[in-house]
This record gives C-alpha cells, sequence and structure tokens, in this order.
C-alpha cells in the first residue's frame, strides 16, 4: 500500500508551517476516511500536537499528561538512548496516540505522534548517538524517526490500508530536522512573499540537495555536511513537492501589489533549480507555486478550540477574555484554497 510522508519545512520561521500542517493532515483524514493519516510532531514548541489534542487549555493538559508518560517524539529518543542504541525497541506504535481518544472533534483515522519540548535537548542525544566509535553511526541517529514510523506502517491492521503522514518542524536544521528530512518522501515548502522567505528557500535547496543558487561554488562547508553525509549513508531525500504562498491574499483578492515582485521571485527560484535540476522535484507539477490566503484570525480560534476548519461554526469565540469572530467570508475562501492543496496529494 501507499507510504507518503510530506515534510512541512522552510528554512524560515512565521509562514505558517504548523497551522498548515495542521490543516492539510485533518481535513485530508476528513476526507479520506478509509487511510491512515498519521502527523508527526518534529518540533520542540509542540503546537500542532496541542491544536490536534484539544487546543489550549485542554490540549496543553493532554499533552503535558503523554509527555509524563514518556508517549512523544522526544520519549521515544531518551528511551532509545537508554536502551537500545543501535536497534529499535520493539515497542515503537506505543509512542503514537489516536487523536479522537483525546479530541472527538478530530477524525477517527487521524493518528499523532506528540512534539515534546525536550526534543531540543534530545539534539545532543542524537549527536552523541551520530558520533559514537561504531559503524554507520551517524546513518544510524538519523533514522530514529525512520524506525518509528516504519514501525507504525507495518502494524497488522494497516497492511492493506494506505497511509499518509504530515511532519511539522520548527525552521531550524538541527539534527532532529535532519531526521525528519531522512524520514520524509515529499516537501511542502511554506513561504510568504518577503525576502526573508527566499532566503529560506534558498537554504533549504543548500541545506538538504547541496544546490548553491549564487554565482560561486559553496564555501561555507556547514551547508554540505547533511548532503555529504546522507549522500555517503546511501540515504533517499525527499522530493520538493509543492511551493505553498501562505498569507498571500485577503479573502478572494489577489496578493497585494507591494509583494507580487517577492512571489515573483520565489517563482523564478524555483523555476531555476527546476531547470537544473529536474531530480529532485516529484513528478505531476513537482515545484508548482500554490496560494493560501491569510488565516491568522481563524488560526488562533483553532489552536483555542481544537475544531477543523471545515467544522468550525461562524460565529463570534471567547479566547482568553477577547471576542473574536469567525466569519464564513473567513472560512470559506481558506477552505477554497486549501482544498486546491489537498488536490495534488
Amino acid at each position: 500500500m501507499d507510504r507518503i510522508k510530506y515534510l512541512i519545512w522552510n528554512n524560515k520561521g512565521g509562514v505558517g508551517k504548523t497551522f498548515l500542517t495542521y490543516m492539510l493532515s485533518v481535513e485530508y483524514a476528513i476526507k479520506h476516511p478509509s487511510e491512515e493519516v498519521v502527523v508527526v510532531d518534529a518540533c520542540p514548541q509542540a503546537n500542532v500536537s496541542e491544536m490536534i489534542l484539544g487546543g489550549n487549555g485542554k490540549g496543553e493538559a493532554n499533552l503535558e499528561a503523554l509527555r509524563g508518560n514518556n508517549i512523544t517524539i522526544a520519549g521515544y529518543i531518551k528511551d532509545r538512548y537508554e536502551r537500545s542504541k543501535s536497534a529499535k525497541l520493539g515497542t515503537e506504535t506505543n509512542y503514537f496516540v489516536k487523536a479522537d481518544d483525546y479530541n472527538k472533534n478530530m477524525p477517527p483515522n487521524l493518528y499523532l505522534l506528540p512534539g515534546d519540548v525536550d526534543l531540543d535537548i534530545c539534539s545532543t542525544i542524537i549527536n552523541y548517538m551520530g558520533t559514537a566509535p561504531e559503524k554507520s553511526a551517524w546513518k544510524k541517529s538519523r533514522l530514529l524517526l525512520s524506525d518509528l514510523i516504519s514501525s507504525f506502517e507495518q502494524r497488522k491492521q494497516s497492511i492493506d490500508k494506505k497511509q499518509v503522514y504530515f511532519i511539522d518542524c520548527n525552521p531550524s536544521f538541527a539534527n532532529y530536522t535532519e531526521m525528519a528530512v531522512v524520514a520524509s518522501s515529499r516537501i511542502i515548502v511554506p513561504c510568504t512573499a518577503d525576502a526573508a522567505s527566499i532566503r529560506g528557500i534558498r537554504n533549504l535547496f543548500k541545506l538538504i540537495y547541496g544546490i548553491d543558487l549564487g554565482s560561486e561554488k559553496l564555501e561555507d562547508e556547514v551547508f554540505l555536511v547533511f548532503h555529504s553525509n546522507a549522500t555517503a549513508a546511501g540515504l533517499s531525500l525527499p522530493d520538493i513537492h509543492r511551493f505553498v504562498q501562505n498569507k498571500s491574499r485577503s479573502n478572494l483578492a489577489d496578493a497585494a501589489t507591494a509583494f507580487k515582485s517577492h512571489v515573483a521571485e520565489i517563482k523564478n527560484v524555483v523555476a531555476s533549480v527546476k531547470a537544473a535540476h529536474p531530480e529532485v522535484f516529484s513528478s505531476n507539477g513537482g515545484g508548482d507555486v500554490l496560494n493560501v490566503k491569510d488565516g491568522n484570525t481563524l488560526a488562533a480560534i483553532i489552536n483555542h478550540v481544537g475544531l477543523p476548519l471545515s467544522k468550525l461554526p461562524a460565529k463570534k469565540y471567547q479566547i482568553y477574555g477577547k471576542s473574536t469572530q469567525a466569519s464564513d467570508s473567513q472560512i470559506g475562501p481558506l477552505v477554497k484554497d486549501l482544498d486546491a492543496v489537498l488536490a495534488t496529494l
């Protein structure tokens, strides 16, 4: 059966990675009830976990309880370090939870590998394991997340089911982000119409694929370490799937005129890489740039209440004592834009 794993990542913060991960995973699960959809939270902030587990308050409490029982991505890394550095534990599936066991608003086919603030602390463990004096140490350390995912894929109840994974990461290229890259098969790149986001895209090509978009060859070896290590270890790298121009429109309006030059530059950067390196893109439109409207207000509401976007009632919500309106004019266009992205998966 199909096993597709989408990494949602850009080497730039503030581009809507976590909210996009949430929307894509939850709405995909609703549209495809016969498939298993799995969210992997590889971000130390663990915001997508809190939303899926019930939103502010309830979601935080549920996540804290899971952390207390070591049922998180960081819990697994710590357990591997303490009990079995070189091989699977045999209990990998226990680190995944069924979302609707904690939040009845979630679709019944949605699963979560919870995030954990301790993931940053675990970077020390990953480095230690990766530099150990044993054969293939770096490779084994970067396959920790792949070990988790492959075990969940091989569950008896999943043999005849299609699975789709959505992996959320923070913008850094930490070693746990490297694990997420190795575990994924496709990358969805959220971006915004600004120079910093374009730099993040350029860095993505350097960091993952060793592709320099400048006029001179790469001089800073830090950009090449992951790519060279992954190549030497024989690891497959994911394909670039789509770029999602996030926060690009207000309701049904086109992108603001001031941003259009940045939008054009993003397309130019992608086109130049695709012309020179078509092998790093997925087939059937890999590298296309899609637009998704600004969802800031809705993101704040959903983060608070833990509801799917398509099932969010248009009304006023009380968020920390303040009244916040969710209107059909906000929800409808965002659902429409999101559906266009989902149609490419």
